[in-house]
């Protein structure tokens, strides 16, 4: 990679929602022989920017999605390397991969990389242990992932059906930066009420939007104090299902979060 590619993908990791540099990086990479990943860049850009509307807006989204179609085809193989075969899924916006299906393990072994090649903002972390066939016994990441660095870069991180608890939480609550954190997804874990409170009283959830709690063995206690948590007023939606939460506080909730308590 020469300085000026790391120098444009910086400047893009570091301001994802900004397409600008994302323009000329593919001008560059046009005029040095790239221009199946210029015109990717481009294509993708422009389906993002013409939403579905009238019928003119319906057919340029088919013509965009069948170059896309034919880029991808051509030329995922090598876009994808990187990635390939630690991360299970990896899905590409506006020409960068932004999303990963991923273990805990693999992310911590190789997200310095990733960083360094794209604006990744959401992570589904497929599982946080992995079988330690020495010991005979499964070995757990969460330590490390909820102190790693990387976080601190995610917009959407997603922790759905990992076996999680109130300790997990305490350790997620000591991360230092989740100020780019918009959206959190906890949903059938076992944080129970502890693992609410700690989720209530974390500054670092100041800009969080959404909030997936659902079947977490949550009680009464832990639904007042996220209710009354003065860190969590951006939420647009709090999702908190499937626990056992009396009637009474829901009203709490109802009364905090309105129409964003679903």
């Amino acid at each position: 990679m020469s300085n000026d590619e790391r120098t444009f993908l910086k400047a893009i990791c570091d301001e994802p929602a900004d397409d600008t540099v994302r323009l000329v990086f593919a001008d560059w990479l046009e005029e040095h022989g790239r221009a199946g990943r210029a015109d990717f860049i481009r294509t993708e850009i422009e389906l993002a920017r013409t939403p579905p509307g009238t019928d003119e807006d319906e057919r340029r989204r088919a013509v965009l999605f069948a170059r896309r179609a034919a880029l991808l085809k051509a030329h995922s193989a090598e876009w994808l390397a990187p990635f390939r075969p630690a991360a299970r899924e990896a899905v590409f916006v506006r020409g960068f991969v932004q999303a990963l299906d991923v273990p805990a393990s693999a992310f911590l072994q190789h997200a310095e990389t990733w960083f360094e090649y794209t604006p990744l903002t959401r992570v589904k972390f497929t599982t946080c242990r992995i079988w330690d066939q020495v010991c005979g016994v499964y070995a757990w990441w969460t330590e490390p992932l909820f102190a790693s660095r990387f976080l601190s870069r995610l917009e959407c991180i997603d922790l759905e059906g990992l076996e999680l608890n109130a300790s997990d939480m305490e350790l997620f609550a000591a991360h230092p930066d989740l100020s780019r954190l918009r959206v959190l997804l906890l949903a059938d874990n076992d944080i129970r009420t502890g693992g609410a409170v700690a989720l209530a009283n974390m500054p670092q959830l100041r800009g969080l939007e959404e909030l997936d709690v659902r079947g977490n063995r949550i009680t009464d206690r832990g639904a007042r104090a996220l209710a009354q948590s003065e860190y969590l007023g951006q939420l647009k939606e709090l999702h908190i299902t499937k626990n056992s939460i009396r009637d009474r506080n829901w009203a709490v909730l109802e009364r905090r979060f309105g129409d964003a308590l679903h």
